[in-house]
């Protein structure tokens, strides 16, 4: 889990830094989002269940990994930021692990006397830990969150992602994980419009026209 933790936190720190890249910002800037992404909906879940000191407060690796991960993706050589579909997967990736992450930690430290409120606490917290840091990061750009956007499946894959862990983690708790990580990836790179599924299957179409 420490290992799939550090790879979500990764995942984010790229997507955060990639999205502030392209909008010009500078170095500073591209680390600040890119850190705020990859923490951001940790921060709050261990706020909301008092889970304290925080965890990056604790354990260094994921400030440098984040840092490492932005740093990353300012120095990459400018054609990077064409590669959308590239970037989209690398946060759906970031987006299957910390939806899984949120729930483990949640249901962990908590004692729950009813299974009701373990499964909406859990639900609500690991999906809150999958996107909290994009809201935080979009908020702060003086955009539109994108898991609240019409069009968009990112609420809806890591709800899904969150349901299957949650119900399966019981019986069998890496069967658990990759059928959640399988479950996010397929919502937001099948089923989506955008996944790169679609991109793959429109890029053959046009390279048969041409």
């Amino acid at each position: 889990m420490y290992f799939l933790d550090l790879i979500g936190t990764l995942a984010f720190a790229i997507t955060g830094a990639y999205k502030a890249k392209i909008e010009k910002l500078h170095i500073l800037g591209v680390i600040f989002l890119g850190v705020i992404t990859a923490v951001g909906g940790g921060t709050i879940r261990d706020l909301i269940i008092g889970r304290v000191p925080l965890f990056y407060l604790k354990d260094v690796n994921y400030l440098l990994v984040a840092i490492l991960g932005s740093v990353l993706i300012y120095l990459t050589p400018t054609f990077f930021k064409k590669q959308y579909s590239f970037f989209r997967f690398i946060d759906s990736v970031g987006l299957s692990v910390f939806v899984i992450i949120g729930v483990t930690t949640v249901f962990n430290f908590l004692d729950f006397n009813s299974y009701i409120l373990s499964f909406i606490v859990c639900m609500f917290l690991g999906v809150l830990t999958g996107f909290g840091g994009g809201i935080i990061r979009d908020a702060i750009m003086g955009d539109m969150p994108l898991a609240f956007k019409n069009g968009s499946n990112y609420a809806s894959s890591a709800f899904f992602g969150a349901f299957s862990f949650y119900v399966l983690m019981p019986y069998n708790f890496i069967l658990a994980t990759a059928v959640s990580i399988i479950i996010t990836l397929f919502f937001r790179e099948i089923i989506s419009p955008f996944g790169i599924y679609k991109k793959i299957i429109y890029a053959n179409k046009t390279q048969k026209r041409i």
